[in-house]
């Protein structure tokens, strides 16, 4: 018998920065109807996690992992988020994203979602895979965290998969340390190194002239004055 197993993705950027997904809607030779809305960590479901839930975020993992980008690490207020949306769709037999996923989702830099339903986890996690926009939100590298919840009804999986970059990195209660100097014209060292990767120039550790244009470039995306200096507040929203 055929599935008609179906799922969406959201990609949100920041404000003041252009969305990196564009809406598609997209049909397989296998009638898989997807529509698409637009490190290392563990592999393992928060406690209380579903076999379910485990299959999707072990199945994730694996093809990030596969490719050499990061595990997602699983946070449980995301996976909260998610299993709530999974329930909403699940009751409504409708599939649909989170109309406030932007606002349920807190400490967001980058913040996305994948929805979607079929008779078992493994069919569902194919579709994604086979749909360049849903599998693109599984393999993104700006993402560093998942909460997937999971529902099933009458022999039908719902889920969501919601997938974060804080803007805000905490460990427990604590804030990681946080870059407390001034990165400028001149600077070089490791530091400068990390910034240019972050910017995706060439690492070579002295901070030059393109280096200080694309971190004035990327202030003034935040909408700040883009002096084009690395001080606390421009490294904080960089990692």
């Amino acid at each position: 018998m055929a599935t008609n197993p179906s799922h969406e993705t959201a990609h949100e950027a920041v404000p003041g920065r252009s969305p990196r997904r564009t809406v598609a809607a997209v049909l397989t030779a296998l009638s898989l109807v997807l529509a698409a809305f637009v490190t290392g960590a563990a592999a393992a479901g928060p406690a209380g996690a579903t076999s379910v839930e485990d299959t999707f975020t072990a199945k994730l993992n694996y093809a990030r992992a596969s490719r050499g980008v990061p595990r997602l690490a699983t946070r449980t207020a995301l996976v909260t988020v998610a299993r709530e949306q999974a329930r909403r769709m699940a009751a409504q037999s409708k599939l649909y994203h989170n109309p406030n996923l932007t606002s349920d989702v807190t400490n967001w830099r980058w913040v996305g979602e994948n929805v979607g339903y079929g008779p078992d986890a493994l069919t569902v996690h194919v579709a994604f895979m086979n749909s360049p926009a849903h599998r693109a939100n599984i393999l993104d590298h700006d993402y560093t965290e998942v909460g997937i919840g999971a529902v099933t009804v009458n022999g039908r999986v719902w889920v969501a998969e919601v997938f974060r970059r804080p803007l805000r990195v905490t460990t427990s209660s604590t804030q990681v340390a946080t870059f407390s100097h001034t990165l400028r014209y001149g600077s070089t060292g490791a530091a400068v190194e990390r910034v240019q990767g972050r910017l995706h120039l060439r690492q070579t550790g002295y901070y030059g002239t393109y280096t200080r244009a694309a971190v004035g470039r990327f202030q003034r995306a935040q909408g700040w004055t883009g002096r084009g200096s690395v001080g606390p507040k421009t490294w904080s929203r960089l990692f």
